[in-house]
């Protein structure tokens, strides 16, 4: 692993989040221990991709993060996104399905 490239992600999901009292590894789930969730998940995803110039045309959001609370009395079950998914997306270019597997 790249220490440099985590620390980096690091301080940007930090960032992004507002969650500085959280330790983050690779196995950190943005949704799960972050609880960024709903437009909050969507807007980090986005910076994600323009910062680290990732390609998310084939990420589903809604796969990943719940809908804001109002929108949605029950919530689905969303599938694991965490730190680690993030940083493989950084060496390959894209996040996808097939790179989060």
């Amino acid at each position: 692993m790249n220490q440099e490239a985590f620390q980096d992600l690091v301080a940007f999901i930090h960032e992004q989040s507002r969650s500085y009292e959280v330790p983050i590894t690779l196995d950190t789930s943005i949704e799960n221990d972050l609880g960024v969730t709903g437009d909050d998940g969507e807007a980090l995803i986005l910076a994600f991709s323009k910062r680290y110039n990732v390609n998310i045309d084939n990420f589903y959001i809604t796969k990943y993060f719940y809908p804001e609370p109002f929108m949605s009395k029950i919530p689905g079950r969303i599938a694991v996104l965490n730190v680690g998914h993030l940083l493989k997306a950084i060496n390959v270019g894209r996040l996808d399905d097939e790179v989060i597997k």
